[in-house]
């Protein structure tokens, strides 16, 4: 499995290492570093095959082997890895002494309150996405569902200037946020023909 950090992380980290310092910095990329663990193990444990990991500013993004294969319940499990894994450093972190142990308990509450919003490509909405898809709507209800995702992250991302110059780090994020999405949307067609083809592969496996 290959493992890198985006490039928007850069920005990212070093307004946080002007701001708070270096500890600041490597509390934040642990935290982020063992959220996607925790997608990794639940990935895992569901029987899927990651080719690569990266680590993003909300957490990260797996790339897996034949993901158009998976069923509800192995992406329903993945997606909730992160977030069971960044409430564990919580509960850690609020019971446990150690320096610096305010700012890890808040990192946590930021990283968990993010990932958990119900929009796309975050983990709340990876998951609101999983629950509402059906094999007869799943194509029609992934679109919806995204643009609704781009129009959620435009209006985070407004709402977010007005506190500008404190905000930049998450007016950053919501940004790409948009971008991720906007991608996503612009290719729907495309991976809606690559599943098929790999779900029509496998069915002639089978048979």
């Amino acid at each position: 499995m290959k493992f890198r950090i985006h490039p928007i992380l850069l920005p990212v980290f070093l307004f946080f290492m002007v701001v708070g310092g270096v500890s600041l910095y490597a509390m934040i990329l642990f935290s982020l570093v063992f959220h996607e663990l925790g997608h990794v193990v639940a990935a895992k444990k569901t029987g899927m095959k990651i080719r690569s990991c990266t680590i993003l500013p909300y957490g990260g993004e797996l790339q897996i082997v034949n993901r158009q294969l998976a069923t509800k319940q192995q992406r329903l499990i993945t997606a909730l890895g992160g977030p069971v894994a960044t409430a564990v450093l919580l509960i850690v972190g609020s019971f446990v002494e150690f320096p610096g142990r305010e700012q890890f308990v808040q990192i946590q509450w930021i990283l968990l309150s993010v990932n958990l919003l119900p929009f796309l490509p975050l983990d709340g909405g990876q998951v609101i996405s999983v629950l509402v898809e059906t094999k007869k709507n799943k194509y029609i209800s992934r679109s919806y569902f995204t643009l609704y995702s781009i129009v959620a992250a435009i209006a985070l991302s407004v709402y977010l200037i007005g506190f500008l110059p404190d905000s930049l780090p998450y007016v950053l994020l919501t940004s790409f946020l948009v971008l991720q999405n906007v991608v996503t949307y612009r290719f729907r067609k495309y991976e809606q023909i690559f599943e098929q083809m790999a779900s029509g592969a496998k069915q002639t496996t089978i048979n």
